[in-house]
């Protein structure tokens, strides 16, 4: 998986890397080398992805491309049935962190890694599930829709990580 860096005015910026705070009360990197961009900076990867700095909430975020609700303080939690309202920004996750934490969120771009759950299908509408973090293709009640994103390749008959594309995705309707 080819990962892309930054290309904005933020030379350094490694979006698998979660932040975690340091007792000074400033954020670092876990090498301790770079300190974090602000919540809400937006930065543009080599691949023509975008990402946004986000607060890591309760629960923290299970790994690689699990999918979080970005609130309007550029919070975010692992997306369910229960979370997240009409209009909320979703993303997907590159890496595991811990609440608290500082992580790049993907909102626009090629993806490869999808957390969905088994046989979710290409080309189809998702929506969230009750395994929080993951999507999935099955729309029953009470799910909510998530606009945005579509599956590039079917996922194995198992849950895990798909390829999407992701285009601003939101939270719709429940159903």
């Amino acid at each position: 998986m080819v990962v892309p860096y930054s290309t904005s005015n933020a030379a350094g910026i490694d979006f698998r890397t979660a932040v975690t705070p340091t007792t000074t009360g400033y954020a670092q990197d876990v090498t301790g080398l770079a300190p974090t961009m602000p919540l809400g900076t937006i930065a543009t990867g080599t691949d023509g992805s975008v990402w946004v700095q986000c607060l890591v909430g309760v629960g923290g975020v299970t790994g690689l491309g699990f999918v979080v609700v970005v609130d309007e303080d550029f919070g975010c939690v692992m997306m369910s049935n229960s979370v997240g309202g009409l209009g909320d920004a979703v993303g997907v996750a590159p890496v595991a962190a811990s609440a608290g934490d500082y992580i790049w969120v993907q909102r626009f771009g090629t993806c490869d890694a999808l957390q969905v759950l088994a046989s979710a299908n290409p080309n189809v509408a998702l929506a969230s599930t009750t395994t929080a973090g993951a999507l999935d293709d099955t729309v029953t009640t009470p799910t909510k829709n998530i606009t945005g994103v579509v599956l590039t390749t079917a996922r194995a008959a198992s849950q895990g990580n798909a390829p999407a594309y992701l285009n601003w995705p939101v939270v719709g309707t429940t159903n």
